[in-house]
């Protein structure tokens, strides 16, 4: 019996004991047991995904305002670029004087079926120079008095309507009336050309149907550029003398300085971008312009002209920049003749240069940002006129130099080709370069 008790009493204190152990062991394993507070200790193994440890690691204020200012400096925006500068860009191209003498206008142009003329084949190898132009100009110096009246050439000029469409089809834009020729056939011969140029939706500037109202000048958008033309002509052959001063005034622009001021100060005030002024002036035939000529250029660029282009003297002259505190003006005196009769066989030997002409190709540059325009080129297409044919029926071509000096179809007068070509050249080679 003592035995069995002893035994019973060994197996109760042995649970007890297990009891009180697996107690202890739990309260050791349990984290979350108050029992870790009362010893002050952390458990020995933690759980990186365990609830404390995120509570332990997680930043304090301090360190997020740090690590902002931290990456306010390491990470800082760059300051963004400027806007480019908005610039337009403009090309152009100029020519001399177009003339029609009578030899021109011959049975070889003339179709009898319709009563028409077509001189295009003058221009066929040229008008690619005028096309790729975004503004081409030149002189017309003749008259369109109509068919009632004879067609005739120096030194009364009346010529067909059909040069006008026959010049605007080969891509010239802007045609100059205001020349010593423009009263050969007295005013309404003057006003009758100004309407067929409005006929053939032919822009031009110089003379007048009807006496301006408003501005004297062309203005013109191109390329969003305001582009304004203005021309005068220093003579009318002494036929302007028949007619008052307000009269002529409103058939023709004289080259008259106050005029020409009051016309540049318009074409400010219409916020041209770019002025260019087409002069007829000067001395038939002379190398070098003359003191009028540069007068009024050095006077032109003064006020405001950036580019000026002469005619008359139906020979090429020099091309110069005029440096002002305003903009440094580009100026050729003379283009020379771009067609015409006028030759050796006519003139005579001395006179071989009225044969040369030149394309004067432009590009300028606005800096619409700055508001600041420049001359970027200036390039030269030195041209001559070829005249075959016998008997006064003569085919006439304008020729691009460089395009046909070595060209078999021209072969006869290569040497005439090559002498023009090195006179144009020789004359504008002294131009001030662009920089």
């Amino acid at each position: 019996m003592k035995n069995k008790k002893l035994q019973k009493t060994l197996i109760i204190i042995s649970i007890f004991l297990s009891l009180i152990i697996g107690l202890g062991i739990w309260m050791l394993v349990d984290d979350n047991h108050p029992f870790h507070d009362y010893l002050g200790t952390s458990p020995i193994t933690q759980n990186n995904n365990d609830e404390n440890d995120d509570k332990i690691n997680e930043p304090t204020n301090d360190d997020v305002i740090n690590n902002e200012n931290n990456n306010e400096v390491e990470e800082e925006e760059p300051e963004p670029e400027p806007e480019p500068d908005e610039i337009k860009t403009l090309s152009i191209a100029a020519a001399g004087d177009i003339m029609f003498h009578k030899s021109q206008v011959n049975d070889r142009y003339y179709n009898q079926d319709t009563d028409t003329y077509d001189f295009s084949p003058f221009f066929l190898d040229v008008a690619p120079y005028f096309k790729e132009a975004d503004l081409s100009i030149a002189n017309f110096e003749t008259t369109t008095a109509g068919p009632s009246m004879e067609y005739t050439g120096y030194p009364a000029f009346n010529s067909p309507d059909e040069t006008i469409g026959n010049i605007q089809d080969a891509g010239l834009d802007v045609l100059i009336t205001a020349n010593n020729h423009s009263l050969d056939t007295g005013s309404d011969g003057l006003k009758r050309t100004a309407e067929m140029m409005k006929e053939f939706k032919m822009d031009h500037v110089g003379t007048y149907d009807k006496p301006p109202s408003g501005s004297r000048f062309l203005l013109k958008e191109v390329n969003d550029l305001k582009v304004a033309i203005l021309a005068y002509t220093e003579s009318t052959n002494g036929l302007g003398d028949q007619f008052d001063k307000k009269t002529l005034d409103g058939m023709i622009n004289m080259m008259d300085k106050d005029q020409i001021v009051k016309d540049i100060e318009g074409a400010k005030d219409a916020d041209a971008d770019l002025i260019i002024a087409y002069m007829h002036w000067g001395i038939e035939y002379a190398d070098e312009p003359n003191e009028t000529q540069v007068e009024f250029a050095e006077m032109l660029a003064e006020e405001g002209v950036h580019i000026i282009f002469g005619s008359h003297p139906h020979v090429i002259q020099k091309s110069d920049f005029i440096k002002s505190e305003k903009f440094d003006t580009f100026v050729i005196y003379s283009l020379g003749n771009f067609i015409s009769n006028q030759r050796r066989e006519t003139l005579g030997e001395d006179r071989h240069q009225t044969e040369d002409g030149v394309i004067v190709q432009l590009e300028v540059e606005k800096n619409v940002t700055q508001d600041e325009l420049v001359i970027k080129s200036v390039e030269y297409v030195p041209t001559w006129v070829s005249r075959t044919g016998s008997d006064g029926n003569y085919e006439y071509r304008i020729v691009p130099i460089d395009d046909f000096i070595d060209s078999a179809e021209y072969e006869d007068v290569q040497g005439r080709l090559q002498n023009s070509y090195d006179s144009t050249t020789s004359i504008l080679e002294a131009t001030v370069p662009v920089n």
